[in-house]
Protein backbone atom coordinates (compact mmCIF):
# COMPACT_ATOMS: atom_id res chain seq x y z
CA UNK A 1 0.00 0.00 0.00
CA UNK A 2 1.35 3.40 -0.99
CA UNK A 3 2.43 5.63 1.89
CA UNK A 4 -0.06 8.46 2.50
CA UNK A 5 1.25 11.91 1.68
CA UNK A 6 1.75 14.09 4.74
CA UNK A 7 0.31 17.56 4.20
CA UNK A 8 0.26 20.59 6.47
CA UNK A 9 -2.68 22.94 6.26
CA UNK A 10 -1.68 26.63 6.32
CA UNK A 11 -5.05 27.51 7.88
CA UNK A 12 -5.72 27.90 11.60
CA UNK A 13 -9.42 27.18 12.26
CA UNK A 14 -10.53 27.89 15.80
CA UNK A 15 -7.27 29.42 17.05
CA UNK A 16 -5.22 32.62 16.59
CA UNK A 17 -3.16 32.78 13.41
CA UNK A 18 0.60 32.34 13.61
CA UNK A 19 2.46 35.53 12.54
CA UNK A 20 4.02 33.89 9.48
CA UNK A 21 0.53 33.15 8.09
CA UNK A 22 -1.00 36.57 8.80
CA UNK A 23 -2.47 38.23 5.72
CA UNK A 24 -4.09 41.67 5.17
CA UNK A 25 -5.14 44.26 7.82
CA UNK A 26 -2.40 46.55 6.52
CA UNK A 27 -4.05 49.75 7.79
CA UNK A 28 -4.62 48.36 11.28
CA UNK A 29 -1.12 46.90 11.49
CA UNK A 30 0.42 50.24 10.52
CA UNK A 31 -1.63 51.98 13.21
CA UNK A 32 -0.46 49.53 15.87
CA UNK A 33 3.14 49.62 14.66
CA UNK A 34 3.01 53.36 15.27
CA UNK A 35 2.20 52.64 18.91
CA UNK A 36 5.08 50.15 19.08
CA UNK A 37 7.43 52.87 17.81
CA UNK A 38 6.09 55.41 20.30
CA UNK A 39 6.62 52.93 23.11
CA UNK A 40 10.22 52.40 22.01
CA UNK A 41 10.67 56.18 22.28
CA UNK A 42 9.61 56.03 25.94
CA UNK A 43 5.86 56.69 25.84
CA UNK A 44 2.88 54.88 27.30
CA UNK A 45 0.47 53.77 24.55
CA UNK A 46 -3.01 52.35 25.19
CA UNK A 47 -5.17 50.72 22.51
CA UNK A 48 -8.43 48.75 22.48
CA UNK A 49 -8.68 46.27 19.58
CA UNK A 50 -12.35 45.52 18.97
CA UNK A 51 -14.78 44.04 16.48
CA UNK A 52 -17.34 41.22 16.22
CA UNK A 53 -16.64 37.58 16.98
CA UNK A 54 -14.48 35.82 14.41
CA UNK A 55 -13.02 39.02 12.98
CA UNK A 56 -9.40 38.23 13.96
CA UNK A 57 -8.82 40.39 17.04
CA UNK A 58 -6.65 37.91 18.94
CA UNK A 59 -4.64 37.03 15.84
CA UNK A 60 -3.88 40.71 15.22
CA UNK A 61 -2.88 41.20 18.86
CA UNK A 62 -0.58 38.18 18.62
CA UNK A 63 1.04 39.61 15.50
CA UNK A 64 1.66 42.95 17.23
CA UNK A 65 3.29 41.17 20.18
CA UNK A 66 5.54 39.38 17.68
CA UNK A 67 6.44 42.70 16.01
CA UNK A 68 7.03 44.36 19.40
CA UNK A 69 9.40 41.57 20.42
CA UNK A 70 11.35 42.09 17.19
CA UNK A 71 11.76 45.70 18.33
CA UNK A 72 13.14 44.67 21.74
CA UNK A 73 9.95 45.01 23.78
CA UNK A 74 9.16 42.16 26.15
CA UNK A 75 5.56 41.27 26.87
CA UNK A 76 2.73 38.88 27.54
CA UNK A 77 -0.55 37.96 25.85
CA UNK A 78 -3.03 37.03 28.58
CA UNK A 79 -6.40 35.41 27.88
CA UNK A 80 -8.63 36.35 30.81
CA UNK A 81 -11.76 34.38 29.99
CA UNK A 82 -13.56 33.62 33.24
CA UNK A 83 -11.32 35.88 35.36
CA UNK A 84 -13.47 38.06 37.60
CA UNK A 85 -11.05 39.68 40.05
CA UNK A 86 -8.06 42.01 39.91
CA UNK A 87 -6.03 39.58 42.00
CA UNK A 88 -6.45 36.75 39.53
CA UNK A 89 -5.84 39.07 36.57
CA UNK A 90 -2.56 40.32 38.03
CA UNK A 91 -1.49 36.75 38.82
CA UNK A 92 -2.06 35.76 35.19
CA UNK A 93 -0.31 38.86 33.80
CA UNK A 94 2.93 38.35 35.71
CA UNK A 95 2.86 34.56 35.35
CA UNK A 96 2.43 34.89 31.59
CA UNK A 97 5.18 37.53 31.46
CA UNK A 98 7.67 34.97 32.76
CA UNK A 99 6.30 32.14 30.64
CA UNK A 100 6.55 34.24 27.45
CA UNK A 101 10.10 35.43 28.15
CA UNK A 102 12.52 33.91 25.63
CA UNK A 103 15.71 35.61 26.88
CA UNK A 104 17.29 33.53 29.66
CA UNK A 105 19.14 36.47 31.27
CA UNK A 106 15.97 38.60 31.28
CA UNK A 107 14.02 35.65 32.67
CA UNK A 108 16.47 35.37 35.56
CA UNK A 109 15.94 39.05 36.41
CA UNK A 110 12.16 38.67 36.32
CA UNK A 111 12.45 35.58 38.49
CA UNK A 112 14.41 37.58 41.07
CA UNK A 113 11.80 40.35 41.11
CA UNK A 114 8.92 37.92 41.70
CA UNK A 115 10.81 35.32 43.71
CA UNK A 116 8.57 35.64 46.79
CA UNK A 117 5.45 35.10 44.69
CA UNK A 118 6.60 32.14 42.58
CA UNK A 119 5.57 28.79 44.02
CA UNK A 120 7.02 26.48 41.38
CA UNK A 121 9.04 26.78 38.20
CA UNK A 122 10.44 24.52 35.48
CA UNK A 123 13.29 25.05 33.02
CA UNK A 124 13.15 28.51 31.37
CA UNK A 125 9.78 29.25 32.95
CA UNK A 126 7.55 27.10 30.78
CA UNK A 127 5.83 25.89 33.94
CA UNK A 128 5.80 28.99 36.16
CA UNK A 129 3.16 28.87 38.88
CA UNK A 130 2.40 32.06 40.80
CA UNK A 131 0.95 32.27 44.28
CA UNK A 132 -2.81 32.15 44.73
CA UNK A 133 -2.70 33.71 48.18
CA UNK A 134 -5.13 36.65 48.12
CA UNK A 135 -3.05 38.80 50.43
CA UNK A 136 0.12 38.37 48.38
CA UNK A 137 -1.77 39.01 45.14
CA UNK A 138 -3.32 42.17 46.57
CA UNK A 139 0.19 43.42 47.23
CA UNK A 140 0.97 42.94 43.53
CA UNK A 141 -2.20 44.84 42.60
CA UNK A 142 -1.40 47.73 44.95
CA UNK A 143 2.17 47.98 43.66
CA UNK A 144 1.53 47.36 39.97
CA UNK A 145 3.13 50.58 38.67
CA UNK A 146 6.24 50.35 40.92
CA UNK A 147 6.66 46.73 39.83
CA UNK A 148 6.41 47.70 36.17
CA UNK A 149 9.07 50.34 36.71
CA UNK A 150 11.28 47.83 38.48
CA UNK A 151 10.89 45.38 35.59
CA UNK A 152 11.84 48.08 33.08
CA UNK A 153 14.86 49.19 35.11
CA UNK A 154 16.08 45.60 35.30
CA UNK A 155 15.67 44.74 31.61
CA UNK A 156 17.14 47.96 30.17
CA UNK A 157 20.76 46.78 30.50
CA UNK A 158 19.81 43.78 28.35
CA UNK A 159 18.83 46.08 25.50
CA UNK A 160 15.09 45.82 26.13
CA UNK A 161 13.22 49.03 25.38
CA UNK A 162 9.89 48.54 27.11
CA UNK A 163 6.92 46.25 27.70
CA UNK A 164 3.82 45.12 25.83
CA UNK A 165 0.86 43.84 27.86
CA UNK A 166 -2.10 42.32 26.01
CA UNK A 167 -5.28 41.63 27.98
CA UNK A 168 -7.54 39.48 25.80
CA UNK A 169 -10.95 37.83 26.23
CA UNK A 170 -12.40 40.30 28.73
CA UNK A 171 -15.80 38.62 29.08
CA UNK A 172 -15.48 38.10 32.83
CA UNK A 173 -13.39 41.02 34.03
CA UNK A 174 -14.91 43.86 31.96
CA UNK A 175 -18.04 44.02 34.14
CA UNK A 176 -16.02 44.17 37.37
CA UNK A 177 -16.04 47.89 38.36
CA UNK A 178 -12.61 47.68 40.01
CA UNK A 179 -11.01 46.69 36.69
CA UNK A 180 -12.08 49.91 34.97
CA UNK A 181 -10.84 51.93 37.94
CA UNK A 182 -7.55 50.02 37.93
CA UNK A 183 -6.96 50.89 34.26
CA UNK A 184 -7.73 54.58 34.83
CA UNK A 185 -5.55 54.79 37.93
CA UNK A 186 -2.60 53.10 36.24
CA UNK A 187 -2.69 55.37 33.19
CA UNK A 188 -3.35 58.56 35.19
CA UNK A 189 -0.65 57.83 37.77
CA UNK A 190 1.80 57.16 34.99
CA UNK A 191 0.86 60.36 33.15
CA UNK A 192 1.17 62.58 36.25
CA UNK A 193 4.29 60.98 37.70
CA UNK A 194 6.66 62.98 35.52
CA UNK A 195 8.65 59.80 34.94
CA UNK A 196 7.85 58.15 31.58
CA UNK A 197 7.49 54.39 31.34
CA UNK A 198 7.46 52.65 27.93
CA UNK A 199 4.43 50.37 28.27
CA UNK A 200 2.15 49.42 25.38
CA UNK A 201 -1.15 48.29 26.94
CA UNK A 202 -3.55 46.52 24.56
CA UNK A 203 -7.06 45.43 25.46
CA UNK A 204 -8.81 42.99 23.11
CA UNK A 205 -12.55 42.43 23.19
CA UNK A 206 -16.02 42.75 21.71
CA UNK A 207 -17.56 46.24 21.49
CA UNK A 208 -19.83 45.26 24.40
CA UNK A 209 -16.80 44.73 26.62
CA UNK A 210 -15.57 48.24 25.92
CA UNK A 211 -19.06 49.52 26.74
CA UNK A 212 -18.88 47.65 30.07
CA UNK A 213 -15.63 49.40 30.94
CA UNK A 214 -16.96 52.83 30.01
CA UNK A 215 -20.13 52.20 32.00
CA UNK A 216 -18.07 51.68 35.14
CA UNK A 217 -15.50 54.36 34.38
CA UNK A 218 -16.30 56.88 31.58
CA UNK A 219 -12.66 58.00 31.41
CA UNK A 220 -11.76 54.68 29.79
CA UNK A 221 -13.19 56.14 26.56
CA UNK A 222 -10.43 58.75 26.43
CA UNK A 223 -7.66 56.55 27.74
CA UNK A 224 -7.74 53.93 24.97
CA UNK A 225 -7.47 54.60 21.26
CA UNK A 226 -9.82 52.27 19.38
CA UNK A 227 -8.67 50.01 16.55
CA UNK A 228 -11.88 48.55 15.14
CA UNK A 229 -11.63 45.61 12.77
CA UNK A 230 -14.23 45.64 9.98
CA UNK A 231 -15.28 42.71 7.85
CA UNK A 232 -12.59 42.13 5.23
CA UNK A 233 -13.25 43.40 1.71
CA UNK A 234 -13.67 40.80 -1.07
CA UNK A 235 -10.30 41.80 -2.54
CA UNK A 236 -8.61 41.19 0.83
CA UNK A 237 -10.35 37.83 1.15
CA UNK A 238 -9.16 36.88 -2.34
CA UNK A 239 -5.59 37.81 -1.44
CA UNK A 240 -5.88 35.76 1.73
CA UNK A 241 -6.98 32.57 -0.02
CA UNK A 242 -4.49 33.02 -2.86
CA UNK A 243 -1.53 33.55 -0.53
CA UNK A 244 -2.47 30.72 1.80
CA UNK A 245 -2.92 28.16 -0.97
CA UNK A 246 0.10 29.48 -2.85
CA UNK A 247 2.21 28.85 0.26
CA UNK A 248 1.51 25.15 -0.35
CA UNK A 249 1.97 25.41 -4.14
CA UNK A 250 -1.75 24.89 -4.76
CA UNK A 251 -3.53 26.68 -7.62
CA UNK A 252 -7.08 27.99 -7.18
CA UNK A 253 -9.57 28.31 -10.05
CA UNK A 254 -11.31 31.68 -10.21
CA UNK A 255 -14.82 30.28 -9.70
CA UNK A 256 -13.67 28.26 -6.70
CA UNK A 257 -12.00 31.37 -5.29
CA UNK A 258 -15.17 33.45 -5.71
CA UNK A 259 -17.26 30.79 -3.97
CA UNK A 260 -14.90 30.65 -0.98
CA UNK A 261 -14.82 34.45 -0.72
CA UNK A 262 -18.61 34.76 -0.86
CA UNK A 263 -19.32 31.98 1.62
CA UNK A 264 -16.85 33.19 4.25
CA UNK A 265 -18.35 36.68 4.24
CA UNK A 266 -15.11 38.50 5.07
CA UNK A 267 -14.80 36.96 8.56
CA UNK A 268 -11.27 35.62 9.16
CA UNK A 269 -12.60 32.92 11.47
CA UNK A 270 -14.85 31.61 8.69
CA UNK A 271 -12.14 32.07 6.07
CA UNK A 272 -9.87 29.74 8.01
CA UNK A 273 -12.65 27.18 8.48
CA UNK A 274 -13.51 27.29 4.76
CA UNK A 275 -9.89 27.28 3.64
CA UNK A 276 -8.97 24.35 5.87
CA UNK A 277 -11.97 22.24 4.79
CA UNK A 278 -11.29 22.96 1.11
CA UNK A 279 -7.57 22.28 1.56
CA UNK A 280 -8.28 18.68 2.62
CA UNK A 281 -10.50 18.14 -0.44
CA UNK A 282 -7.59 18.81 -2.80
CA UNK A 283 -5.97 15.79 -4.46
CA UNK A 284 -4.08 17.35 -7.38
CA UNK A 285 -2.67 20.68 -6.10
CA UNK A 286 -5.49 22.54 -7.79
CA UNK A 287 -8.69 23.78 -6.16
CA UNK A 288 -11.61 23.58 -8.58
CA UNK A 289 -15.28 24.38 -8.03
CA UNK A 290 -16.01 20.80 -6.91
CA UNK A 291 -13.28 20.90 -4.28
CA UNK A 292 -14.59 24.25 -3.06
CA UNK A 293 -18.20 23.08 -2.97
CA UNK A 294 -17.43 19.94 -0.98
CA UNK A 295 -15.14 21.84 1.38
CA UNK A 296 -17.70 24.58 2.01
CA UNK A 297 -20.42 22.03 2.80
CA UNK A 298 -18.09 20.43 5.32
CA UNK A 299 -17.06 23.82 6.72
CA UNK A 300 -20.71 24.81 7.21
CA UNK A 301 -21.33 21.75 9.35
CA UNK A 302 -18.10 22.28 11.31
CA UNK A 303 -18.94 25.93 11.95
CA UNK A 304 -22.49 25.01 12.91
CA UNK A 305 -21.39 22.41 15.44
CA UNK A 306 -18.65 24.65 16.87
CA UNK A 307 -20.51 27.92 17.15
CA UNK A 308 -24.27 27.61 16.76
CA UNK A 309 -25.48 24.02 17.15
CA UNK A 310 -26.76 24.51 20.73
CA UNK A 311 -28.50 27.70 19.62
CA UNK A 312 -30.17 26.01 16.66
CA UNK A 313 -31.29 23.11 18.81
CA UNK A 314 -33.18 25.52 21.03
CA UNK A 315 -34.96 27.01 18.04
CA UNK A 316 -35.72 23.74 16.27
CA UNK A 317 -37.19 22.15 19.39
CA UNK A 318 -40.06 24.58 18.93
CA UNK A 319 -42.10 23.20 16.00
CA UNK A 320 -43.54 26.60 15.16
CA UNK A 321 -40.08 28.19 15.08
CA UNK A 322 -38.78 25.35 12.91
CA UNK A 323 -41.63 25.94 10.48
CA UNK A 324 -40.87 29.66 10.34
CA UNK A 325 -37.17 28.95 9.84
CA UNK A 326 -37.99 26.70 6.90
CA UNK A 327 -39.65 29.69 5.19
CA UNK A 328 -36.68 31.91 5.96
CA UNK A 329 -34.30 29.24 4.65
CA UNK A 330 -35.79 29.55 1.14
CA UNK A 331 -34.13 32.97 0.80
CA UNK A 332 -31.16 32.92 -1.58
CA UNK A 333 -27.71 32.87 -0.01
CA UNK A 334 -26.51 36.33 0.82
CA UNK A 335 -29.94 37.90 0.22
CA UNK A 336 -32.06 39.71 2.78
CA UNK A 337 -35.58 38.81 3.74
CA UNK A 338 -38.46 41.00 4.90
CA UNK A 339 -40.72 40.32 7.83
CA UNK A 340 -43.86 41.05 5.82
CA UNK A 341 -42.89 38.59 3.06
CA UNK A 342 -42.31 35.80 5.56
CA UNK A 343 -45.60 36.67 7.28
CA UNK A 344 -47.52 36.11 4.03
CA UNK A 345 -46.12 32.56 3.74
CA UNK A 346 -47.15 31.50 7.24
CA UNK A 347 -50.44 29.90 8.25
CA UNK A 348 -52.50 32.12 10.53
CA UNK A 349 -51.71 30.12 13.67
CA UNK A 350 -47.96 30.75 13.19
CA UNK A 351 -48.12 34.45 12.34
CA UNK A 352 -48.34 35.54 15.98
CA UNK A 353 -45.04 33.76 16.68
CA UNK A 354 -43.00 35.43 13.95
CA UNK A 355 -41.88 38.45 15.95
CA UNK A 356 -40.85 36.26 18.88
CA UNK A 357 -38.87 34.07 16.48
CA UNK A 358 -37.09 37.05 14.92
CA UNK A 359 -36.27 38.47 18.33
CA UNK A 360 -34.93 35.14 19.57
CA UNK A 361 -32.94 34.40 16.41
CA UNK A 362 -31.35 37.86 16.63
CA UNK A 363 -30.50 37.31 20.28
CA UNK A 364 -28.81 34.03 19.42
CA UNK A 365 -26.75 35.68 16.67
CA UNK A 366 -28.33 33.63 13.88
CA UNK A 367 -29.81 36.59 12.01
CA UNK A 368 -29.29 40.35 12.15
CA UNK A 369 -30.94 43.54 10.96
CA UNK A 370 -30.03 44.64 7.45
CA UNK A 371 -30.53 48.34 6.98
CA UNK A 372 -34.20 49.18 6.60
CA UNK A 373 -36.89 48.45 9.17
CA UNK A 374 -38.23 44.90 9.05
CA UNK A 375 -35.39 43.63 6.84
CA UNK A 376 -33.09 40.84 8.03
CA UNK A 377 -30.27 38.60 6.86
CA UNK A 378 -28.35 35.62 8.18
CA UNK A 379 -25.34 36.65 10.25
CA UNK A 380 -23.11 34.94 7.67
CA UNK A 381 -23.60 32.61 4.67
CA UNK A 382 -22.26 29.52 6.45
CA UNK A 383 -24.91 29.91 9.14
CA UNK A 384 -27.50 29.97 6.38
CA UNK A 385 -26.07 26.82 4.81
CA UNK A 386 -26.02 25.08 8.18
CA UNK A 387 -29.67 25.99 8.67
CA UNK A 388 -30.45 24.04 5.53
CA UNK A 389 -28.53 21.00 6.80
CA UNK A 390 -30.31 21.18 10.16
CA UNK A 391 -33.76 21.45 8.61
CA UNK A 392 -33.04 18.61 6.18
CA UNK A 393 -31.83 16.40 9.04
CA UNK A 394 -34.99 17.24 11.00
CA UNK A 395 -37.13 16.34 7.96
CA UNK A 396 -35.29 13.01 7.44
CA UNK A 397 -35.75 12.06 11.08
CA UNK A 398 -39.53 12.44 10.75
CA UNK A 399 -39.77 10.19 7.69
Amino acid sequence: MAEAQIKESPFSPGRPVQPEYFVARIKEIQRLERSVNQTILGKNENVFITGPRGIGKSSLAGLIKYIAEKHSLIGSHCFLGGVRSLNEMIRMVFQRLLQDCKDESVFDKLKNIFGDYIKSITLFGTGVEFTKDKGELQTLVDNFLPLMRKIYDQIQPNGKKGLTLILDDLNGISDVPQFSQFLKSFVDELATSGKPLPVFLILVGLPERREDLIKHQPSVARIFDVVELPVMAPSESEDFFKEMFDSQNIEVDSDALSLMVNMSGGYPMLMHEVGDAVFWQDKDNRIDINDAGRGISEAAQIVGKKYIDPKISKVLRNKTYASILSKVDTVLWGETFERQEIMKQLPEKEQDSLDNFLRRARGLGIIELSGSRGEYKFANPLYHLYMGFSLAKLSWSKE
